[in-house]
């Protein structure tokens, strides 16, 4: 295995998770005190969020419930189970609920649709008790169902934000081509759930239209850009020298879809020419083992750096420190046909050069010379392109310098704004009819105060 730097080099940039005291059942309220004091004229808002992820890895929901408690709103979410984490605790000023529900990731439709299940009915019974603890309520897909776990909240008025971040019918495209009739279920559900959400939120404009076209609702983009707190842009690419030590990174969901088996074969061929060449993942997913199984067989051990936990958002960060060219190998699919990567987004911001699959969103926000494409990412291709960006630093710098100046027009100091402005349009939209239910004299059904 190749040599550990030290952990201190990038501090975290979150601080250490504080247990939260549990909530009796019927508190009208879902935190104590807020982190900081809203601004001049306007009072906290309690938002809360359902999602089917670890949230401590999860960097879309964390930078939305992040940015929310920053400006000094109140922000609950419910999320999985998190082992060695308590029930209840509060991160960086948001307050985490984690149901009893472990994640899953595999081949088994039943096992999806019993995770997706379980975990909807816990939460909407979490939240059937607290009626009007919330302002706003977000559900996060997948799945987009979820969305109808918060229907008591619906009937008392509460505006549902449902946000895609990746469309479920892909995933199961992708898993399940050949159930025709659990297809058609899974679009149906989608479709309901968008009419179900007062406003519906997505991660780029190629999935807006999409949306457009099943609902009159409103869509609007927030797109997945890396927080520049956390993903702290270099100064200047790292170089490195083509006869030493060259690292190569992938983070992110371990699954055959996402194309690593094709890089560690890539790997070993590449090793016979550059045996400084290295490899180093962080992430979890149904395709870990296999892929522990392909190094070992390849007799990759001592050069593939594989992960034995999951990582925090922050860690990731410290983990990238020593890396020189990150990978977005995917194989195209239904599912990654029309994705834009986060781990992409996050490289370019970083000033780490790239090599990466192609497909037209990519293609509609990165130009030719600021990521390395292959097409497609086979064993052969990548070991091309693995080999020319090694032997050529100063190319990959170029590169990784024209992706950053991509980057600067998406940052997520930008995209916030945009994403504060749906949850006050929500919010004020549910004050007006509060106010239109009491009548002018300031009560229902009688006048005086």
């Amino acid at each position: 295995m190749f040599a550990k730097r030290p952990r201190d080099r990038c501090q975290p940039a979150y601080p250490r998770a504080v247990t939260a005291p549990a909530l009796p059942p019927d508190e009208p309220t879902p935190l104590d005190r807020p982190g900081r004091p809203p601004g001049p004229g306007r009072r906290p808002l309690r938002v809360g969020m359902v999602v089917i992820s670890e949230y401590e890895s999860d960097p879309r929901v964390r930078r939305q419930a992040e940015a929310l408690a920053a400006r000094g709103d109140e922000v609950t979410v419910l999320a999985l189970d998190a082992p060695g984490r308590p029930m209840v605790e509060r991160l960086d000023g948001v307050r985490v609920v984690h149901l009893p529900i472990r994640k899953y990731r595999g081949s088994s439709a039943r096992a999806y649709l019993s995770l997706y299940g379980g975990f909807g009915a816990r939460a909407a019974a979490w939240l059937s008790r607290r009626p009007r603890a919330f302002d706003v309520l977000q559900a996060h897909s997948m799945p987009e169902a979820l969305v109808f776990a918060c229907a008591v909240q619906r009937l008392f008025g509460v505006p549902l934000l449902l946000d895609v971040h990746d469309l479920t019918s892909r995933l199961f495209a992708s898993k399940f081509a050949g159930r025709p009739g659990l297809m058609a279920a899974v679009r149906l559900s989608e479709r309901l759930a968008m009419r179900f959400a007062t406003e519906v939120l997505t991660v780029h404009e190629p999935y807006a239209e999409l949306m457009r076209e099943r609902t009159r609702r409103p869509v609007t983009v927030v797109m997945n850009c890396p927080d520049e707190r956390v993903f702290a842009p270099r100064d200047e690419p790292r170089t490195w020298d083509p006869d030493g030590e060259v690292v190569f990174s992938y983070h992110g969901l371990i699954a055959p879809r996402q194309g690593l088996a094709s890089v560690v074969r890539a790997l070993a061929a590449l090793r016979e020419e550059l045996p400084g060449a290295r490899l180093q993942v962080r992430g979890s997913g149904d395709g870990l083992d296999d892929l522990r199984a392909q190094v070992a067989e390849l007799g990759l051990a001592g050069s593939v750096d594989l992960p034995e936990r999951l990582y925090p958002v922050n860690e990731i960060v410290s983990e990238l420190e020593r890396v020189h060219i990150g990978l977005v190998p995917s194989v195209l699919d239904p599912w990654t046909d029309d994705v834009l990567p986060t781990k992409l987004l996050e490289y370019a911001t970083l000033g780490i050069p790239v090599i990466t699959f192609r497909n037209r969103v990519i293609e509609q926000y990165f130009p030719p010379d600021a990521v390395y494409y292959v097409d497609p990412a086979s064993p052969q291709n990548l070991r091309a392109a693995m080999r020319e960006l090694a032997r050529d630093p100063a190319r990959a710098a170029d590169q990784a310098k024209r992706a950053g100046e991509v980057m600067r027009r998406l940052r997520w100091s930008q995209q916030k704004l945009t994403y504060f402005e749906v949850i006050d349009r929500l919010a004020a939209g549910r004050r007006a009819h509060l106010a239109r239910r009491r009548g002018p004299m300031g009560t229902r059904g009688r006048p005086g105060g």
